[in-house]
C-alpha cells in the first residue's frame, strides 16, 4: 500500500499498519496450520521512493527501505509430509547404490563420495561433491595476507582424501533406516595439525538427499575462509533462482543493502566485473535455490539460511586469473553450498582483522546441513 508521508528533519512520526495487512498475515498462518504445514515465513517491506523527478533520479526511485521478517512459527518440518517410497540398497565391491522412485544414487569407495545421482533418467553429478574451505581471495584478503595465513585450507580443499596416511578401508559406512538410507564418508585433510571432516548423505525414497558436512574442532589451525560443499554440474544448468537475500551479492558483513525475496540470475551474470577476478556472487540467508537448464530441469537445494555461490568456475580458477579474459572456458556450473564465509573486509586492507563475528574458527565444531533433490 502507498502512504504519503511528511516528517521534518531530525523528527520522527509513527504510522499505523496498512489496513488489512495483519489480517492477511493471520489468514496465511491459519491456512498453513489447517493444511498440516509449518506456518510460513512472512516479510513486511517499507520502501521510500521519490515523489518527483530529480536531476539524479526519476520519480519512483527507491532511496531507502526497511524490512522486518516474521520467522517460521512452530509446526511440522517441511519434509514431515514426505511419502515414504521404498528404497533398494545394492552393495558392490567398489560402490554402494541406493535406488528409489525415479532416481538412483551411487557412492564410491575408491574415491569416497557421491559419484552418481540420476534423477528421471538424467545424470546430474559431473564430479563427486567435495568439502570446500576456500574462496578466491579478495583485494582486502591479499592486502592483509589472508592467503598466506589460511593457505592450509586451500590445500585441504584441493587434496582431501579418504586415506589417513596408511591403508584405510574407504568403503562408506551404510545405515539402513525405516524410511531412509544414510551413507557416511570420512575425508582426511592435509593440515598441520591433522584434521578431518565427515560428509553424511541421508537418502530418501523420493530422491531427496540430506547432506551434512561436519568438522570437529582442532586447535592451532587458522580460520577457514569458507565451510561448505562444492558441486560441479553440467554448464547447461546455469539458470539460478533463489529465496534469500538479494538481488545483489551479499556476505556476512555486507547484508544491510539486501532484501529477503525471490530473485533470479545466471551463473555467468553472477560474476562481478572487478579489474582482477576475485570472490564474488555469494548469496546469504538462502532458504532454497534452484539451478536449472532452459527446460527447468536441474537441482533444488534447501536449508536454514545457507550461504550459496553459483559461478561457472571454481574458487581456484577465479583466483588463478589476473584478468577476466584469462578465466578458462566454461565446462561446469559450480555450486557452493556453505554454512558461510569469513567477512570480506576490515577497516583497511593492510592489517585490520575481520571482526570475530564474521569468522569461521577451526577451533570450534562446525556443521552445515541441507537438502538437495532433482527437479
Amino acid at each position: 500500500k502507498q502512504l504519503d508521508i511528511s516528517v521534518p528533519p531530525q523528527e520522527q512520526k509513527d504510522y499505523p499498519w496498512p489496513d488489512g495487512l495483519m489480517g492477511k498475515m493471520d489468514s496465511l498462518r491459519r491456512a498453513a496450520h489447517d493444511g498440516g504445514q509449518a506456518e510460513p515465513e512472512l516479510a513486511v517491506t517499507v520502501s521510500f521512493t521519490l515523489k518527483a523527478d530529480c536531476a539524479w533520479a526519476p520519480a519512483g526511485h527507491e532511496v531507502a527501505f526497511g524490512q522486518h521478517v516474521f520467522p517460521h512459527m512452530a509446526g511440522p518440518a517441511p519434509e514431515t509430509g514426505r511419502v515414504a517410497f521404498p528404497l533398494t540398497v545394492v552393495r558392490g565391491k567398489h560402490n554402494v547404490g541406493v535406488r528409489g522412485r525415479n532416481f538412483s544414487a551411487q557412492f564410491s569407495a575408491l574415491t569416497p563420495g557421491l559419484n552418481s545421482y540420476v534423477f528421471d533418467g538424467v545424470e546430474l553429478m559431473e564430479q563427486i561433491p567435495m568439502p570446500n574451505f576456500w574462496r578466491a581471495p579478495t583485494d582486502n584478503d591479499r592486502g592483509c595476507l589472508m592467503p598466506q595465513r589460511c593457505a592450509q585450507w586451500k590445500l585441504a580443499s584441493l587434496y582431501a582424501t579418504g586415506k589417513d596416511g596408511g591403508w584405510t578401508d574407504m568403503y562408506p559406512e551404510v545405515e539402513e533406516g525405516p524410511d531412509s538410507v544414510t551413507v557416511r564418508c570420512r575425508y582426511y585433510l592435509p593440515t598441520e595439525p591433522k584434521s578431518s571432516c565427515l560428509v553424511s548423505y541421508e537418502v530418501f525414497g523420493d530422491g531427496s538427499i540430506r547432506t551434512t558436512l561436519s568438522f570437529d574442532a582442532v586447535e592451532g589451525l587458522p580460520d577457514m575462509p569458507e565451510f561448505g560443499m562444492l558441486f560441479r554440474l553440467s554448464a547447461d544448468y546455469s539458470r539460478v533462482r533463489w529465496y534469500g537475500l538479494g538481488p545483489e551479492e551479499t556476505y556476512a558483513d555486507r547484508l544491510s543493502g539486501a532484501k529477503l525475496g525471490v530473485f533470479e540470475t545466471t551463473a555467468e551474470d553472477a560474476l562481478a566485473h572487478y579489474p582482477v577476478p576475485q570472490e564474488c556472487g555469494n548469496r546469504c540467508g538462502v532458504r532454497w535455490l534452484t539451478v536449472t537448464d532452459e527446460s527447468g530441469h536441474g537441482l533444488r537445494f534447501s536449508g536454514e539460511k545457507l550461504s550459496v555461490n553459483v559461478l561457472p568456475w571454481t574458487p581456484h580458477e577465479v583466483e588463478n586469473a589476473l584478468h577476466e579474459h584469462e578465466l578458462p572456458p566454461v565446462h561446469y556450473t559450480v555450486v557452493r553450498v556453505a554454512l558461510g564465509q569469513m567477512g570480506v573486509g576490515g577497516d583497511d586492507s593492510w592489517g585490520a582483522e575481520v571482526h570475530p563475528e564474521y569468522l569461521l574458527p577451526a577451533g570450534q565444531d562446525l556443521a552445515v546441513s541441507f537438502l538437495f533433490q532433482g527437479i
